[in-house]
């Protein structure tokens, strides 16, 4: 048996759901072809999701890895995407020092940061921890 001391393991996959596997609310809805990869914050554009890009605009929710729907470079193809509502899930964090606890921001770009600065605070969302090596981090949304 191995030990490893001072090493942790990488937090996943960003858009993978993580704790409480069965304990999560997701919804199925069309992608209006902006939504390209996984763990990226959507919002609802009238029957379908857009990738949010602006800090005006509402977070409904983040879009989850599901098996099948990637492509082999990643990039999700699907003309449907599932949302996260609500549980756990990773992300890629775009800066700042995530911790247990801190708000989770978006910028102008729609990605996710630590950084207040003049990025808009995404409510119901909470950092679970710091970043792995690679800039993902788990967040918890609407719990």
């Amino acid at each position: 048996m191995s030990q490893f001391i001072g090493t942790s393991m990488p937090k996943g996959f960003a858009g993978e759901i993580t704790r409480g596997f069965y304990d999560h609310t997701t919804e199925v809805l069309k992608n209006d072809g902006t939504v390209k990869a996984f763990g990226v914050p959507v919002k609802l554009a009238g029957t379908s999701v857009a990738k949010t890009t602006v800090n005006t605009d509402t977070v409904y929710g983040f879009a989850v890895r599901e098996y099948g729907q990637a492509g082999v470079n990643g990039v999700q193809s699907m003309d449907m995407v599932t949302v996260l509502r609500r549980g756990y899930i990773v992300v890629k964090s775009a800066g700042g020092t995530p911790a247990l606890g801190g708000v989770v921001y978006l910028k102008t770009d729609g990605t996710i940061t630590a950084d207040k600065g003049t990025n808009t605070a995404i409510p119901g969302c909470t950092y679970m921890g710091a970043a792995d090596a690679s800039d993902f981090v788990e967040i918890a949304f609407n719990i």
